[in-house]
């Protein structure tokens, strides 16, 4: 192999591949990227076994092959390199980088020695979306999932697609986000795919790395593969079966309280401080009119309370919320006022913004906490 290649794009690439490399791989293999030169393209792959990322980038390829070298050596070595032109070759299992006047070698593995990196099987229909719209789409649940391993269904966003209408709905449990977008999505009949955590992230970062403007997002069996501009990025899906979040939805909830969302992440964020570190318990005493937060940690006695006036006409009520959890929320309303829609102190509340996102409807789901006597 022989192909020569700008500075910028293989350090680039390469720093966008090394993100799927395992930092404490079970096999040594892992810790490689493989470089493959073919007519007028270098392809960078880097693999998990659950997720492979490949990025393509311009190159004269005088005599094409691949070749797999550590990651980490090849990356620390281009960080001491100024922008320039690079030559690259492999002989006798080794490769040479030829820049200016200077050269350095790395020894590496044969192409099929490197683990299988193409995770997608039997793809199905491809269809098309809106690179900014589904970085929002994305934006707006995947805070929600689950980062525990052994709750395997809730560690990832679930994603629907039905004739008029994409879905996506995370949770951990005690917090879910789901967005509806009407469109026309392609499918005769409803699809979906379970998409894990770190799949989920690492698209996020491509989405906003690459100036592509529509993503080719392909299914597989078990899998499914994302194609944006240099970017082709494929996952294992998760195949255990996400719970039936719409039996969850507490959209009877009669009890309404709307508030400016910014004064309540104000509020929210200085009661969260002398809240427990343990539970970030902060108290909603709500009375007509008015907003209540109060929060206090036994073990310092550390305490506060902080007003905040409200469209609330109903009976007095009390509910606690965790204070991490409703932030995260209030940080992803995208609206001037956030509605609270309640049953009582131990009922699900439902969270949404007001108003509605044109063209998209956005609801959350949080579980309040058991309130001690303050």
């Amino acid at each position: 192999m022989k192909v020569i290649v700008s500075h910028s794009d293989l350090s680039n690439a390469v720093l966008a591949v090394s993100t799927v490399i395992p930092t404490r791989a079970t096999q040594p293999v892992l810790t490689n990227i493989l470089l493959s030169g073919d007519e007028s393209r270098l392809t960078i792959i880097g693999t998990d076994k659950e997720q492979t990322l490949f990025v393509s980038i311009p190159a004269e390829v005088p005599i094409p092959g691949s070749f797999a070298v550590p990651a980490k050596k090849l990356s620390e070595i281009l960080r001491q390199i100024n922008d320039c032109d690079l030559e690259l070759s492999v002989e006798n299992f080794r490769m040479t980088v030829k820049f200016e006047n200077q050269w350095v070698r790395l020894p590496g593995i044969a192409a099929e020695d490197f683990p299988k990196t193409d995770l997608l099987k039997s793809p199905e229909q491809s269809f098309e979306l809106d690179t900014k719209l589904l970085a929002e789409l994305m934006e707006l649940t995947t805070y929600s999932m689950a980062t525990e391993i052994t709750r395997i269904n809730l560690a990832g966003v679930l994603w629907q697609l039905f004739p008029d209408e994409i879905r996506m709905v995370a949770t951990d449990g005690h917090l879910l986000a789901l967005v509806k977008r009407a469109m026309k999505t392609g499918f005769d009949k409803p699809f979906e795919m379970l998409i894990p955590e770190r799949a989920a992230t690492r698209l996020q970062s491509i989405l906003a790395k690459s100036p592509s403007d529509k993503v080719e997002i392909t299914p597989g069996e078990g899998s499914v593969q994302f194609s944006l501009g240099s970017y082709r990025f494929q996952s294992k899906l998760i195949t255990e079966k996400f719970p039936d979040y719409e039996r969850v939805l507490p959209l009877e909830n009669e009890i309404i309280m709307l508030a400016d969302t910014n004064e309540l992440i104000h509020r929210t964020q200085l009661m969260d401080v002398v809240s427990s570190p343990i539970t970030h318990l902060v108290k909603f005493s709500i009375s007509k009119g008015m907003l209540e937060l109060s929060a206090m940690d036994l073990d310092t006695g550390a305490e506060g309370n902080a007003p905040l006036s409200v469209d609330y006409d109903g009976e007095p009520m009390d509910i606690g919320f965790n204070a991490k959890m409703l932030l995260n929320i209030l940080h992803h309303i995208p609206s001037e006022q956030v509605r609270f829609a309640m049953h009582n102190s131990s009922v699900a509340c439902l969270i949404t913004p007001v108003p509605q996102p044109e063209n998209f409807e956005y609801l959350t789901v949080l579980m309040p906490l058991h309130l001690p006597d303050f």
